[in-house]
């Protein structure tokens, strides 16, 4: 799809949708203009301006820094509670979790994993109980360890051969919320998903099912090919361009950038994840050219780690802002073809309160006028 600027007039937009779809995209524009043009409406009022404006939140890495202790949570519970709190006052439509919930299989001083995803779902209770509906997928703390970019794991790490089962299994039992989609590819049901929720598509990804640091990218275009939302977003664990970890998407280039092209030619405009404990927001252009952000939000509770301020691509990528500083999960504001994407940082975190909280990295997008008529076709 060749991108067309927001400055571009309607018969330009329509020049790229397919010739059977036309006639109908030309009524929904001259319905649109018309409507602009009548008194007492305002004519710079997009036509999705008149959808009520929704939130919705992202954390990842909420696991514990206690894990050194006695009788370990394997979560980081200060942390998640107050996240918890704040996401309720902000009462967004629904939550997504990009992976690492809890310790899982590493340094859990024996702690069930059913014990550790039950010790959670108590501390993130708040969101439940006020009716936000929550969505996770898993990270190698959820799925079991890394076996292709990192060094063999010493003996006394080494988990049980079954691990990986058995945890996939506990995650699984762990969040059978009918509301969380099985429309996943064979295998990952439950675990990589994709849902409509007023005018946008969101997509889920375990990239631990399919062979590590992998997507599952046959049925993702197929999720994206039959998408109808405004706007498009896309989480998963890890990152696709390395920042920290050598563990990540760009363990097999070739692949991640077919992903990162499939969802710029989709329309998102941002891919959250976790797995490096620091926030970091790079804007990284697809192979077409296409903008797009990737938002590592590793701040839900793991310990933060520095960085070195280099990324291994860093010709293809540009930093927007970087903190390793403060623990914390994005909030983003989606009003008509406007979204605004926030991370809230725990600036003072002996103060459970409103105050407590400061937006610290904040940018806004519009989707162009070819992508509005676009998702309006059948």
């Amino acid at each position: 799809m060749i991108p067309v600027t927001e400055k571009d007039n309607s018969r330009a937009a329509l020049m790229i949708i397919p010739r059977s779809k036309r006639i109908f995209a030309c009524v929904l524009l001259l319905l649109a203009l018309s409507s602009s043009c009548m008194p007492g409406l305002d004519p710079a009022v997009e036509p999705q301006a008149s959808l009520a404006s929704w939130k919705f939140a992202v954390i990842s890495d909420t696991q514990g820094n206690n894990r050194d202790k006695t009788g370990t949570s394997c979560i980081n519970d200060a942390v998640v509670r107050a996240i918890a709190d704040d996401i309720v006052r902000e009462n967004p439509d629904f939550v997504l979790v990009a992976g690492d919930l809890v310790n899982g299989w590493f340094r859990n001083k024996g702690v069930d994993y059913a014990a550790q995803y039950a010790g959670w779902k108590a501390a993130i209770g708040p969101v439940y109980r006020a009716g936000i509906r929550v969505y996770p997928v898993r990270g190698n703390h959820d799925s079991g360890p890394e076996r292709l970019a990192l060094p063999p794991l010493p003996t006394h790490l080494e988990p049980q051969p079954d691990t990986p089962v058995v945890l996939k299994k506990a995650f699984r039992d762990a969040f059978p919320e009918a509301y969380i989609p099985k429309n996943g590819p064979a295998g990952e049901e439950g675990l990589t998903f994709s849902f409509t929720h007023k005018n946008a598509f969101v997509v889920g990804l375990d990239q631990f099912t399919n062979g590590q640091h992998r997507v599952n990218q046959e049925w993702l275009d197929l999720q994206l090919e039959g998408s109808r939302g405004l706007h498009v977003f896309v989480f998963g664990h890890e990152p696709a361009f390395e920042a920290n970890h050598r563990d990540n998407l760009s363990f097999y280039p070739r692949d991640r950038d077919l992903f990162w092209d499939s969802i710029g030619n989709a329309g998102a405009r941002v891919y959250f994840c976790g797995h490096d404990h620091f926030y970091n927001h790079a804007l990284v252009l697809d192979n077409t050219g296409r903008e797009i952000r990737q938002i590592i939000a590793g701040t839900g509770g793991g310990f933060l780690r520095r960085w070195s301020g280099t990324y291994r691509e860093g010709k293809r990528m540009k930093v927007q802002y970087h903190n390793n500083d403060h623990h914390g999960y994005i909030l983003a504001a989606v009003e008509g073809s406007k979204v605004t994407i926030s991370w809230k940082a725990l600036i003072k975190p002996e103060t459970p309160a409103a105050d407590a909280w400061q937006v610290l990295d904040s940018f806004t997008y519009s989707i162009p006028a070819d992508r509005q008529v676009e998702s309006m076709l059948p």
